[in-house]
């Protein structure tokens, strides 16, 4: 087994730096790219489940379908491949903390943060679904914080892409605090849950908890189906009733009343960012969401049996109606689930051979025991020890280990005489074959090459600014790397250089124009303040300038307002009208000349008053108001 332990060169290439973590279904290391001289993450799948297909068409999934997806707020996959009996993901190493780190470490989370951070995780699920895939498990775990504030979102390992389905109808996958009420009881599921989970997230943000909590993970699913969650502004009066409304929507138990896609809970997020008012089907569903707090406590508690009349001192109710039968619902989805789990633990007991016991069956019959997955050691031990012979045959196996028992013939449970030759079909491990390096050939140079070795291929397209139309830009796995036969090759072939628009965003606050550049596939290069009248964070200037065409990522860079400079006002009292508007001009002010009658000479032509006083602050370009005396003579 490969080493994964600090200095150890994983499968040949990869320097093992350090430990990032473990969840249920792997383990993180952070290493070098020794081929490529960059820092990666490496994710293993976790030992107890290397040899359950169950999991490791799960944890394969998750490298095709986030392969598909190209975005700034999307973890980068780079390989996906086997080594001594060990599956992993290389993908991009992301520095900064999981969005839990932060929750944890500062919630609540200022309203205008949290949105700009929903704004981030929509345009990732934007990207992933326009491809078909659903992520089903967004969560805070999942969303990366780098330090600069950008975020990324990981793991599509349980996503719905495409034909391909991990589970059968009705089971249920994702984390039980971020689950859709349709995910939760295994129902198929489309943006909206995803969107759905995106509400939990915001919610959490704003109030420094989940809205259903529980002891077990199926007490927390029904909560989704079931309850209401406790208004937002209970737990935190200072989130904005607009911004509930905008989250209670997503919250919404009938997928139909949530946003339909992330742009369209985009466009409300940024008008409550904004100031500006949100749709009235956002209200009026955010308002119902709330209200459905209220009839949680009564419609929990179990009603009697109904009467044969309606009870006179009180009419029917359609909401317990509705929750009874939703209640029904629920109960038979969980007793199929247990039903399901029952049938599939014993399902493995019967070998399919004909039981030709009977209570007539002599001593000399022996019967055949169960040894698929024991050793070639161990079965053959147990078979010698009954009195029977054996035979061993190999044959390859893309999921048993080298020397494990995948068949047997006759099949166990039947009974044989003694000395009976029972075959042993043993693993003798995958039929490996080397991935031919295609990086740079035409398309159809490639597909040749890799299909001939018996594995499949699958082509994904994207821009590029350096390689030929049509030629290879990267593959999974890479070249080299040995895969079971069957295996898929998935090569992104260039389309060329991919230009766009660049948006106009001067006039804009820095935020905003930083989540205008991600929405049209670029990203805001350097940062520079200058003092300008435009309110403090505004944008003033961009470069390129907005209807310039540029390469998909490319950056734009921005001049900032840091607000106008202060100069101090001059003291002008008993100067002259000219040195007094000299000294104004000269400290970057505006003189408004004025003239008033006196009755002193001595006052003839000086300034008498000003305003603003001297020595207060005022920005470069304000006015200053000073009065001239103009002596006119004495009066008799």
């Amino acid at each position: 087994m490969d080493d994964t332990s600090p200095g150890a060169l994983f499968d040949g290439r990869y320097r093992i730096i350090s430990r990032l973590g473990q969840g249920g279904m792997a383990r993180v290391f952070l290493a070098q790219d020794e081929s490529l001289h960059r820092q990666v993450a490496i994710k293993v799948l976790a030992d107890r489940h290397s040899d359950d297909p169950h999991f490791i068409e799960r944890f394969q999934r998750e490298a095709r379908a986030a392969a598909r997806l190209n975005h700034p707020s999307i973890v980068q996959v780079y390989d996906q491949s086997q080594t001594a009996g060990m599956s992993y993901i290389v993908q991009e190493y992301v520095e900064g903390e999981t969005l839990k780190d932060l929750i944890r470490r500062a919630s609540p989370i200022e309203p205008r943060r949290a949105i700009t951070i929903a704004l981030q995780i929509l345009a990732a699920l934007r990207i992933a679904h326009q491809q078909g895939v659903i992520h089903r498990d967004v969560k805070p775990q999942n969303i990366l914080v780098q330090p600069d504030g950008k975020i990324k979102v990981a793991d599509f390992g349980i996503a719905s892409a495409g034909d391909t389905e991990m589970t059968e109808a009705g089971s249920i996958v994702g984390t039980a605090q971020y689950l859709a009420p349709e995910q939760a009881r295994g129902l198929p599921v489309g943006p909206p849950a995803d969107l759905y989970a995106v509400g939990i997230v915001l919610y959490e943000m704003l109030s420094g908890r989940v809205p259903f909590e529980g002891e077990a993970a199926v007490t927390v699913a029904m909560r989704h189906v079931q309850e209401a969650p406790e208004a937002l502004t209970d737990r935190n009066p200072l989130v904005p009733v607009a911004l509930e409304s905008v989250v209670m929507r997503t919250l919404a138990k009938d997928p139909t009343q949530r946003y339909q896609s992330a742009d369209q809970m985009g466009i409300e997020l940024d008008r409550v960012r904004q100031g500006l008012p949100i749709s009235d089907e956002t209200s009026v569903i955010g308002a119902a969401t709330i209200a459905m707090t209220q009839l949680a406590s009564e419609t929990l508690v179990a009603p009697p049996l109904p009467p044969r009349e309606p009870p006179p001192t009180r009419g029917g109710n359609p909401n317990r109606k509705r929750l009874w039968i939703l209640l029904l619902v629920i109960g038979v989805v969980l007793l199929a689930g247990v039903a399901g789990v029952y049938a599939f633990s014993r399902g493995g007991s019967d070998g399919g051979g004909p039981n030709t016991a009977s209570t007539a069956t002599t001593s000399a019959l022996v019967e055949i025991p169960d040894l698929v997955g024991q050793s070639q050691a161990d079965a053959t031990a147990t078979l010698e020890q009954l009195g029977l012979a054996v035979l061993v045959t190999k044959q390859t196996s893309a999921d048993a280990p080298v020397d494990e028992v995948i068949a047997m013939r006759p099949n166990p449970g039947g009974k044989v005489p003694t000395g009976t030759t029972i075959e042993l079909q043993v693993s003798s491990g995958p039929n490996l074959v080397t991935v031919p390096n295609v990086q740079g050939a035409a398309v159809g140079d490639a597909t040749a090459q890799i299909e001939v070795l018996g594995l499949l291929v699958t082509v994904v397209e994207d821009s590029s600014d350096s390689v030929a139309v049509g030629n290879v830009i990267s593959q999974a796995p890479s070249g080299g790397v040995g895969v079971k036969t069957g295996s898929t090759v998935t090569l992104t072939i260039s389309k060329g250089e991919q230009t766009g628009t660049v948006p106009n965003i001067t006039k804009m606050d820095i935020t905003n124009a930083q989540n205008t550049l991600i929405a049209a596939g670029l990203v805001l290069g350097s940062e520079t303040q200058a003092n300008d009248a435009a309110p403090v964070g505004q944008v003033i200037s961009q470069d390129p300038a907005a209807g310039t065409s540029l390469p998909q990522g490319g950056f734009v860079n921005v001049v900032v307002s840091k607000g106008p400079v202060s100069v101090s006002v001059p003291s002008v009292v008993n100067m002259t009208r000219s040195n007094a508007e000299a000294q104004i001009t000269n400290a970057g002010l505006v003189a408004n000349t004025q003239e008033s009658a006196v009755t002193d000479p001595a006052q003839d032509g000086m300034v008498v008053s000003q305003d603003p006083a001297s020595g207060s602050s005022r920005p470069q370009g304000s006015t200053v108001t000073i009065v001239v005396g103009r002596y006119t003579g004495t009066t008799a």
